[in-house]
Formats: structure tokens, sequence, C-alpha cells
């Protein structure tokens, strides 16, 4: 069977490689303002130690896939609350909660769908790594947690999110909300 070309505009799913930083972290600088966006070294920390919990959304677009979006993030124990620190440069490999970071798409490709294309393959992604963990014997994620902006919660509500109440994470100006997806009940 001959060779088939991928189309220009077909969007795929792939584990981020260090590589990529440089490309994640003008995303990231283009979406948040600058007392809100994570550093350089802060995603390459998260790239680095929770390299598992990090999607990146590729459009292929001729001879090479350009980055267009990703979601990152890290874990933590179950009987934490989402704090500063948790949602800074924290990551415990056997955590049992998934604080996401960053949901980020590029900005001429947003508005599109890009986003919550990109939010539910992360959590499918998640339930698969659920499986994987299971099968290692080690504890499963039980849900996912981030904090968003009043104007976000209905993106994330929309993606299965539910949400919990104001956060008392203060980060930039503008008050932050709370929201959990659960992995298992």
């Amino acid at each position: 069977m001959p060779y088939s070309r991928v189309p220009a505009g077909f969007v795929s799913y792939r584990p981020v490689l260090e590589e990529d930083i440089e490309t994640i972290s003008e995303i990231e600088s283009n979406s948040y303002p600058e007392d809100e966006k994570a550093s350089l070294e802060t995603l390459r920390y998260r790239c680095i130690n929770a390299g598992e919990m990090f999607l990146v959304a590729t459009e292929h677009g001729g001879s090479e896939n350009e980055i267009i979006g990703y979601i990152c993030g890290t874990c933590v124990n179950e009987n934490e609350t989402l704090t500063a620190e948790t949602m800074g440069s924290k990551h415990e490999p056997d955590g049992v909660i998934l604080c996401v970071h960053s949901v980020c798409v590029k900005s001429n490709k947003r508005r599109r769908g890009v986003g919550g294309k990109l939010l539910q393959t992360y959590l499918m992604y998640l339930k698969a790594r659920n499986n994987d963990r299971k099968r290692d014997n080690q504890s499963e994620l039980k849900s996912v947690r981030l904090l968003c902006k009043k104007h976000m919660i209905p993106f994330y509500q929309n993606g299965g999110f539910t949400l919990l109440g104001e956060s008392e994470v203060t980060h930039g100006k503008d008050a932050w909300f709370d929201c959990e997806f659960k992995l298992l009940d």
C-alpha cells in the first residue's frame, strides 16, 4: 500500500520532549501576564521531573509538526489542598492528585476548539496512565485539580470539571477559582 500523507491541519498529541521547552515557554509567555506565567526554568523542571503529566498538541503543516498547545501538571499527595507550593514547582511522582498548571494554545490557533480537544485528550491520557499505574502496583490518580480565572470556569465545566469555589491561592492580581475532575470515585 502506498504511503499516505497526513493532511495539513491534522492535530496529534504526544509526550513532551526536552527540546520542546523553548517553544512551550514562548506559548506560555503569550498566554499569561508577566506576573502569572511559568518561567523557562519551571517549565524545564516540569518537563524533566513530571514529563508523564505533560501533553503536547502538534499540527501537521507540511514537512514538520508545529507545537500549537500543551497541558502540564504535577502530582501531590492526597491530603494536600491547592497552595502556592503545590501549584509551583513541587512534584511527588506517587501523588494521587494531579495539579494542572497550564492549558495553553498558541494565540493564532485559539477559538477553534483546540483547547477543548486538548483537555479532552489529556483526561483520556490520564485515565490510560491510571491503568499503567495500577498494573505497576502504583497508586492511581484520584482527581485532577486546577485553578482558573472566572471567565474560564465555563470552559472547564464543559470539559467535565466541577467548580469547588474561589481559591485562597493568590497569583497575580485576579482571583482564581478551584476546579476538580474526578478520575476515581
